[in-house]
């Protein structure tokens, strides 16, 4: 079985999807589907992860999601609950949603292209995010050809940006296959769930994937291109960032809010991440904004 796979219906009369993130009546976990996502977010922050990539997001995140490519976006707002309702718009369409010819075409070369790189994520800078996020915040209105006409205008737009950025590493691959969705899904659920708690141990998670340690190990890093504790450093690390970009809190409890067993295993992982120590990231910060914090 394949990991974490989502079956997507789309609505009747219509090509694509296309909705707000905030409708949402389901929970929105780490999955895949074959169709490719386009997800804006126009305010907020949170913790984004596709593929191997877990980073922080900020206003106006514009990413392009290939096809079957694990992701998922947990934000600040609703960390911890059971539905993350944060506004973003999300439109999700297959590679053929107008038939096999149309991108086939020599004029949509560069849509084609755009669509094959984003197998590894696709980030689209800030500033080009927020000209383009009007655009995809109206593709819900006016007539459904007017709709779809607007969509093929924005994917031509974006196939245009000269500096989007890959998300999950060149070497990520869908070694995925013949391994179990339900264990994979579990266990990234859990550890989404429970990062901040320091307890959180490999045997427990190794026990609920149904695995002695060592066969675990293999099976998580087939399955993320990552070991369990740099993943885990990686969601930490994340939020002590943003925890130093948007509060008070003192460096000396950050470490512990976030699941690090002592300051200085933070500050070791910290520097490894960020190379800078999390006051220097602060200050960092904090000189870059005009010494505000937002």
């Amino acid at each position: 079985m394949k990991p974490a796979f989502e079956k997507l219906l789309t609505p009747v009369g219509q090509s694509f999807r296309c909705f707000d993130r905030q409708t949402l009546s389901v929970a929105a976990r780490w999955h895949r589907h074959p169709e490719l996502e386009l997800t804006y977010v126009e305010h907020g922050s949170g913790t984004r992860i596709v593929g191997d990539s877990i980073a922080s997001y900020g206003d106006h995140d514009l990413v392009l999601v290939g096809e079957d490519l694990p992701h998922t976006w947990q934000s600040d707002d609703f960390r911890g609950r059971k539905l993350d309702l944060h506004p973003a718009i999300v439109i999700q369409f297959r590679h053929d949603f107008l038939g096999n010819d149309l991108f086939a075409s020599p004029e949509f070369a560069n849509v084609r292209e755009m669509f094959d790189a984003a197998r590894r994520g696709l980030q689209f800078p800030p500033e080009f995010a927020k000209r383009l996020g009007q655009s995809l915040s109206d593709l819900n209105k006016g007539s459904p050809a007017r709709r779809l006409v607007s969509l093929l205008e924005c994917l031509v737009e974006l196939a245009e940006c000269p500096d989007p950025q890959p998300l999950a590493s060149a070497s990520y691959g869908l070694a995925t296959e013949d391994l179990s969705s339900s264990r994979i899904e579990k266990v990234c659920g859990l550890i989404g769930e429970r990062y901040r708690n320091a307890n959180l141990t490999h045997q427990e998670l190794a026990k609920l994937a149904g695995m002695n340690g060592s066969a675990f190990s293999r099976f998580f890093r087939q399955a993320t291109g990552k070991t369990v504790m740099d993943y885990l450093a990686e969601l930490r690390i994340s939020l002590a960032c943003r925890m130093l970009i948007q509060t008070e809190t003192p460096v000396t409890e950050i470490f512990d809010a976030v699941g690090f067993n002592s300051p200085s295993s933070f500050a070791r992982r910290f520097r490894q991440l960020r190379e800078m120590s999390p006051r220097e990231y602060r200050q960092a910060h904090r000189a870059a904004v005009g010494n505000s914090v937002q």
